[in-house]
């Protein structure tokens, strides 16, 4: 009896102790997510001649909750804008991609070169990588806990630098983002993609800046695939080019606005994975 009494002791015991600590987890992760949320939020509607316009929609689930991320600063060499993916859930993520959105804000003022802001990037990937999987101190990531553990980031740079009526992108791993010209609405699919951020040693691909013609009146949307994996009750995946292309006459904040309602149309509401958005427009 007492052996029975004991042994119920200790399971109770154990499973106030996992509750608890479940609890602090959970707490944590909302703050942490809550933090992340009103960082996002912060985009600036306009720098110098660019209009911008974010939009970031956080999955259903808390535990499903990921590191999707985007900034944009003004440099000495033109306004930069990063949007980027965290593969990976929950706090995890959501460190990986502060510490990535810290790194850029930190490389875009300093480095002339946007390919240079994404090979340091990939490097802080790494070496971020490299932590998480319990790299000695001191020594060098080797990229293998990348590929085995799948811990990477997708990420697109946009820089629009001074006087040019260009807007220069590099890929890395991140889908195509959607270029509004002279009323044309089409994917920019790059001529020599970059490989995700934390994967660059291991696939051996530098990133590579190509430049596309951005004049007054032209846009670009941004989006992490949150905006394109969205499936709806019967399994189709959202298609976002069709909104795109239905609300580019209208002003940016209303075609966000509509990209936004849309997703959460297709869903019914109900989000599976995190969805960031960003639309920029060059003003007159």
């Amino acid at each position: 009896m007492r052996l029975e009494l004991g042994s119920l002791f200790v399971v109770g015991l154990t499973s106030l102790a996992a509750c608890s600590l479940r609890q602090r987890r959970e707490r944590q992760l909302h703050q942490v997510r809550s933090v992340a949320e009103t960082a996002q939020r912060a985009l600036p509607g306009r720098i110098g001649s660019l209009a911008l316009r974010g939009v970031y929609l956080p999955a259903e689930s808390e535990a499903r909750v990921g590191g999707d991320f985007y900034e944009a600063v003004p440099t000495p060499y033109g306004t930069r804008i990063v949007i980027g993916d965290v593969r990976g859930k929950a706090l995890e993520a959501v460190g990986a991609s502060a510490t990535l959105l810290g790194a850029f804000r930190e490389l875009a003022y300093r480095e002339p070169s946007l390919t240079k802001v994404a090979e340091q990037l990939d490097e802080r990937a790494r070496w971020h990588i490299a932590a998480l999987d319990g790299t000695p101190e001191g020594e060098p990531p080797s990229g293998a806990g990348a590929l085995f553990t799948e811990r990477f980031a997708t990420a697109l740079l946009v820089e629009f630098p001074p006087g040019e009526s260009v807007a220069r992108i590099v890929h890395c791993g991140h889908p195509e983002p959607y270029v509004v010209h002279c009323g044309e609405v089409r994917p920019y699919e790059p001529d020599r993609p970059g490989a995700p951020l934390g994967l660059g040693d291991l696939l051996a691909v530098r990133p590579v800046a190509q430049s596309v013609p951005f004049v007054p009146g032209d846009r670009l949307v941004l989006y992490t695939d949150g905006f394109i994996e969205a499936r709806d009750r019967r399994g189709r995946f959202h298609d976002l080019a069709a909104p795109v292309r239905a609300h580019a006459g209208r002003p940016l904040e209303a075609m966000v606005a509509s990209l936004r309602r849309g997703l959460l149309h297709h869903v019914r509401g109900n989000l599976g994975d995190d969805a960031a958005l960003v639309a920029i427009e060059r003003l007159p």
